[in-house]
């Protein structure tokens, strides 16, 4: 299949913190490629207009179909609003791409509690109100596509950023609990781990001089959220890494472990080259599995 079958026509789609960096890739991509785009975004230009409303003026002066939609994620009635201002723009949401995100730096034992709770207000639960109020409507319509952002450093960790690696780690979990919620019907529920030199990231990868920054632009994320937003799309619950030319899966695991009647601490110590060993390892499909791997002893 072509490039070019890959279309959005007459689809509607919700792109938060899209006024600039990887989420103004991915509503441009997914505007050129047939979908009618709401951007959102709470930053202001340096003449103080509201950014969403410049960059959504600038899509449809290319011929594109997008409106823009203020609303903080971070807050509860805002967030849920971005969905119902989207659908009353379009009558419909097919595409949730929960893109928008803030920093949350700090080591566990000195971040203080408003940061923590501020960076979880933005990534984790503002992901959870817009898709909770999309999933309704998605439902309804029995189609649905969203993608959650998360990160490396929420699957793998990253010291001194424990707020940040604590929402990212809840956006896999929610991404997961939603997929199970909904096989029912024909809605894809995914997460994109991006890796890009844009925001936060920026400064960080510029002291970088072994990566080559020319490969970690925005635009090259886009494709495989554009995937993940397509209805083609056969993916759900699972997490993809995106970035530098680079596309993949990132998943936890079960391994086989070590297996006794009688376990105790004593042979846990003995074992543990055996309970940690990672040849054999399965992944699950969710936590009702594990049961198939609990040995069986007999009588």
């Amino acid at each position: 299949m072509s490039t070019a079958e890959y279309r959005f026509d007459g689809q509607v789609a919700l792109v938060t913190g899209s006024g600039a960096g990887l989420g103004l890739a991915h509503a441009r991509l997914l505007a050129e490629r047939g979908a009618k785009v709401v951007i959102n975004d709470i930053s202001s230009a340096d003449d103080g207009r509201p950014l969403a409303d410049i960059v959504s003026e600038q899509l449809r002066d290319e011929g594109l179909t997008a409106v823009s939609a203020p609303g903080n994620v971070g807050v509860e009635a805002e967030s849920i609003g971005l969905v119902r201002q989207t659908v009353d723009a379009f009558g419909r949401i097919d595409i949730l791409v929960n893109n928008a995100g803030a920093g949350g730096t700090g080591t566990t034992q000195e971040v203080s509690t408003q940061t923590f709770a501020e960076t979880l207000n933005v990534h984790l639960f503002g992901t959870f109100w817009t898709m909770r109020e999309a999933l309704r409507h998605m439902r309804g319509q029995g189609y649905g596509r969203i993608v959650n952002t998360t990160s490396a450093l929420g699957v793998f960790g990253a010291p001194g950023s424990a707020p940040y690696v604590t929402a990212k780690a809840g956006v896999v979990g929610l991404t997961k609990a939603a997929s199970l919620d909904n096989r029912d019907l024909d809605i894809r529920i995914n997460a994109l781990a991006p890796v890009a030199a844009t925001g936060y990231a920026k400064a960080y990868f510029e002291k970088k001089p072994d990566l080559d920054v020319r490969y970690l632009q925005a635009s090259i994320v886009s494709p495989v959220m554009a995937y993940l937003s397509h209805a083609s799309c056969e993916l759900t619950g699972q997490t993809l890494a995106a970035g530098g030319g680079r596309a993949a899966l990132l998943f936890s695991a079960a391994v086989p472990g070590l297996s006794s009647r009688t376990l105790s601490i004593e042979e846990v110590v003995a074992g543990l080259d055996q309970v940690t060993a990672t040849e054999g390892f399965r992944i699950l499909d969710s936590s009702v599995e594990q049961y198939d791997l609990l040995p069986r002893f007999g009588d």
